[in-house]
C-alpha cells in the first residue's frame, strides 16, 4: 500500500475545543495536478530527546551489531544501524513516519519507537548485552522496557527467562486462577530475583536493583501467561 506525499507544517494555533490551525507549503503544480482535498495528520512529539536515550540507541545498536559479527569497522556498524531503521520503519512505523530519521533530529516519538524496537528485537533473539537493559532505561520508557520484557519472558533486571512476579502478591496460593488478574501490577523476574524479591520486600528490592515498581497487567498479558482476565474488584 502506497501513501500520499509527506510534507512538513507548523501548527499555529488551537482552539479551546481542541481544532488544529496548521500552515504547510506544498508545490502548486502537485496541488493541482493531484487536488488534495483529504489528509492524514502525524503530529510529532516536539519534547527535547534526552542525551540519556540518543546513547541508549547507538549503544544497543553497538550490541546488535556485535552479535551480528560486525565487530571493528564503523563503516560495518553504520551499515548495521541503516539496516535496524529501515527494518523497524518497514515494520513497526505507521504510514506517515516511513521515512529515514535521523538520531540528531527526529522527533522524540519517533526515537523512542526506534527504542522499543531495538529492546525488543534484543529480547526476541537473547542478544547478550555488556549492561542491563534496565541501566538505560529513564522514565521516558521504563514502562515499555517492564511490557517488552514480560512479553518475552525475560528478567527486567539480568535478562534471563523470568517468572511473572505478582507486586501485591494478594492470593499466591496453589490455584492459578488466584494468582494474576488483569489490572494487577507484576514485574518479570527471574527464580532467585524472584525469591529476593519476597525476602526482603518491595521496597528495599526496588531500591538496591533502581526499580520503578511493575506495571498493571492487561488482557493479553493475562492471557500470555495463562491467567485470569477478570478484572480484580
Amino acid at each position: 500500500m502506497t501513501v500520499g506525499d509527506v510534507i512538513s507544517g507548523e501548527v499555529t494555533d488551537i482552539s479551546p475545543d481542541g481544532v488544529l490551525t496548521i500552515k504547510a507549503t506544498i508545490p502548486l503544480d502537485d496541488y493541482t495536478r493531484k487536488g488534495y482535498k483529504n489528509v492524514l495528520i502525524y503530529l510529532q512529539d516536539s519534547r527535547q530527546l534526552s542525551d540519556k536515550q540518543r546513547r541508549f540507541c547507538y549503544s544497543l545498536i553497538a550490541e546488535i551489531a556485535d552479535w551480528m559479527g560486525e565487530h571493528a569497522k564503523s563503516a560495518d556498524r553504520e551499515l548495521v544501524k541503516q539496516y535496524l531503521k529501515l527494518k523497524h520503519i518497514t515494520e513497526d512505523m505507521e504510514p506517515l513516519a516511513q521515512h529515514l530519521f535521523s538520531m540528531s533530529n527526529a522527533p522524540k516519538d519517533v526515537v523512542n519507537g526506534f527504542l522499543k524496537f531495538l529492546i525488543d528485537f534484543i529480547l526476541e533473539n537473547d542478544i547478550p548485552t555488556k549492561k542491563s537493559l534496565l541501566e538505560y532505561v529513564d522514565g521516558n520508557n521504563y514502562e515499555t522496557y517492564i511490557y517488552s520484557c514480560l512479553i518475552h519472558k525475560k528478567c527486567c533486571i539480568s535478562g534471563k527467562p523470568a517468572d511473572l512476579h505478582h507486586v501485591d502478591r494478594v492470593g499466591m496460593g496453589n490455584n492459578r486462577d488466584d494468582i494474576i488478574h488483569e489490572g494487577m501490577e507484576v514485574l518479570p523476574l527471574e527464580r532467585i530475583l524472584h525469591k529476593e524479591n519476597h525476602d526482603i520486600g518491595d521496597t528495599e528490592f526496588y531500591k538496591k536493583y533502581h526499580l520503578d515498581g511493575g506495571i498493571i497487567a492487561d488482557k493479553y498479558l493475562c492471557g500470555l501467561y495463562g491467567f485470569k482476565t477478570k478484572k480484580k474488584e
